[in-house]
């Protein structure tokens, strides 16, 4: 049975992507769960079914994050969310009904690939399940990351205030390879990644110099979460919770290649 207070109002997922539910790559997961991806959704999905998508997200998000998802969906519209994404991952429970969603941008200069986690979550049902890992292990590790990784410097990034989120991208790519980190300096490489990840997300002027912190970087929203998440880990509960306020974010920035030496990097 599905637990989450909000599972009544979350649709199936074929009726959300309609047509393209059957064009989708679709994936088993743990528990009876699924994904269904889909590639260039700004190209592939029809305006019609990427507004359906959009109100779908809405009551799944708001369960995911405790917090009224309406006015961020709608900011995430009108700035052609799709249209920026490379592939989007909808998630769907062992009833078939809408769970969880993430999906990612790429961002290639001839130096490097940046990987942008764009947006991710699932209900309550799914959490502390290891869901998003096993989707994002499947979609990013095993996937584009493998493809990437030959040909030039590779780094995974995402904009998150939660420690929790961290952890799952810890997951990625290892404990001295993600930044901010409690135990190393920021490199000089990877702020100017965050640089860039800052322009391309419209908030060059809100990210804090020589550092990764985004301040009033969900100023649509009165917040994000309903209650700030904890992961129990004393050092990444400080670092996120001693630093950051309710509208701000880390831009999460781990280098997938790593072959400099840690702790000597300005």
């Amino acid at each position: 049975m599905i637990s989450d207070p909000l599972a009544q109002s979350r649709p199936q997922a074929r009726e959300v992507l309609g047509e393209a539910y059957d064009c989708a790559a679709r994936s088993s997961l743990a528990r009876g769960w699924h994904l269904a991806a889909v590639a260039a959704p700004g190209t592939t999905l029809s305006p019609k079914q990427q507004q359906d998508v959009y109100s779908a997200l809405v009551p799944v998000s708001s369960a995911a994050f405790g917090a009224d998802m309406t006015e961020y969906w709608k900011d995430r519209s009108a700035n052609d969310y799709f249209g920026r994404l490379a592939e989007f991952v909808l998630i769907e429970d062992s009833e078939g009904r809408m769970a969880g969603w993430t999906g990612h941008s790429l961002l290639e200069s001839p130096a490097r690939a940046n990987v942008y986690i764009d947006s991710s979550g699932v209900v309550p049902s799914g959490q502390s399940h290891g869901v998003m890992r096993e989707v994002m292990a499947r979609q990013l590790t095993t996937g584009v990351l493998e493809r990437l990784r030959p040909q030039r410097r590779v780094y995974i990034s995402a904009r998150s205030e939660s420690p929790v989120f961290y952890k799952l991208m810890r997951r990625l790519v290892g404990a001295s390879s993600l930044f901010p980190n409690p135990d190393f300096r920021t490199p000089a490489d990877v702020l100017e990644c965050g640089r860039e990840l800052a322009s391309w997300l419209g908030q060059a002027g809100l990210i804090e110099p020589g550092s990764l912190v985004v301040r009033n970087a969900y100023a649509v929203l009165d917040e994000l979460y309903g209650e700030l998440p904890s992961c129990g880990e004393p050092d990444l509960d400080q670092m996120f919770h001693n630093s950051l306020g309710p509208l701000d974010a880390y831009l999460l920035v781990g280098r997938v290649v790593d072959d400099q030496p840690r702790g000597s990097e300005q």
